[in-house]
């Protein structure tokens, strides 16, 4: 983060940052009414803000609008030593629910950088068709189900390009299938004689079925419009849901996701800084800018807004 950021106007205020130890801390000790001196640097909401952007090869948008404080806070956890983060032994003031709590938002944390992972990687090989690799046996042990996936998708590999997102989920009944994103028509001939060959030496049969059918429906439940490519964006949320799926099972840290080597993500720019003067709001009519500028639609646009810390987010779909 840039220096000058840091330290623009916010001399008093980092220091009794710094002596409550987050941000978070400060403005819970403000909502108590502890007795905190005023600092012409603090606020929860009127802060610097900044709107970064990312675009997809096909015109897709991801954009983030956030407040210099979570990002001043955030580079902190980055400095600190990595022995330190995630620390799971409970300090002298705290106790076994505190540890928890702690283990708990490390997990959620985990997944929601698993899912970004997954999502923007969709959206980088541009998938529009959703696969779902299963089996008749009952088969609940992850490293199995890592075995068959590497060995389908050399396979596979060795006769066509072929470039990838895969998710485990588990289904009722205990085992695993595998759902995979890809881009185009697929061979499903092909598809199915590699996938039952793999399985077969093991002793089971199973099935490749398009699991874009079930996406569809939901589309049609919820009344999203959008055709073919228009429905990119979704897509990859979708899937990338998957990987939250089962977050208390035992094992959960074991891998549970695969990505083709070789997608190149495109680059976060930065399009506007805004003064310490500004708003969320103009925060959020910021980035709203920043897509309309870009020729995106708006239409079944994907929306988040933290009001606590300030951050919004925002996807659109293609434009090509």
């Amino acid at each position: 983060m840039n220096e000058s950021i840091v330290g623009q106007n916010s001399q008093s205020f980092q220091s009794l940052l710094n002596e409550a130890g987050s941000f978070q801390a400060l403005n819970r000790a403000r909502n108590a009414g502890c007795d905190l001196p005023d600092t012409a640097g603090y606020s929860p909401f009127s802060d610097e803000y900044i709107v970064r952007t990312q675009r997809f090869p096909d015109g897709q948008q991801e954009v983030v609008a956030f407040s210099v404080a979570v990002q001043r806070h955030f580079q902190g956890l980055r400095l600190r030593p990595r022995g330190v983060r995630g620390k799971r032994e409970a300090l002298p003031d705290e106790t076994e629910c505190d540890v928890s709590a702690k283990a708990d938002k490390s997990l959620r944390t985990s997944i929601e950088r698993s899912k970004r992972m997954i999502r923007q990687r969709c959206k980088a090989i541009r998938a529009d068709r959703m696969l779902t690799l299963s089996t008749r046996v009952n088969e609940t042990r992850i490293e199995v189900w890592a075995k068959w996936w590497d060995t389908f998708r050399r396979r596979l590999s060795k006769i066509q390009d072929f470039h990838y997102v895969a998710v485990l989920e588990r289904q009722q009944r205990g085992a695993w299938h595998i759902h995979i994103a890809v881009n185009g028509r697929q061979n499903w001939k092909l598809l199915r004689s590699i996938w039952l060959s793999v399985i077969g030496k093991d002793g089971t049969d199973g099935a490749v079925n398009d699991s874009i059918r079930g996406f569809k429906q939901l589309c049609m439940f919820r009344k999203l419009g959008g055709k073919g490519r228009a429905m990119r964006h979704l897509i990859a949320t979708y899937i990338a849901k998957y990987v939250g799926k089962g977050a208390g099972d035992v094992g959960f840290n074991k891998k549970r996701y695969w990505t083709s080597r070789g997608i190149v993500l495109p680059e976060l720019v930065t399009y506007a800084h805004l003064g310490a003067d500004s708003s969320r709001g103009d925060a959020v009519a910021a980035a709203y800018a920043c897509v309309d500028e870009n020729g995106a639609d708006f239409g079944n646009a994907q929306l988040f807004w933290n009001r606590g810390i300030g951050v919004f987010w925002m996807a659109t779909g293609n434009t090509c």
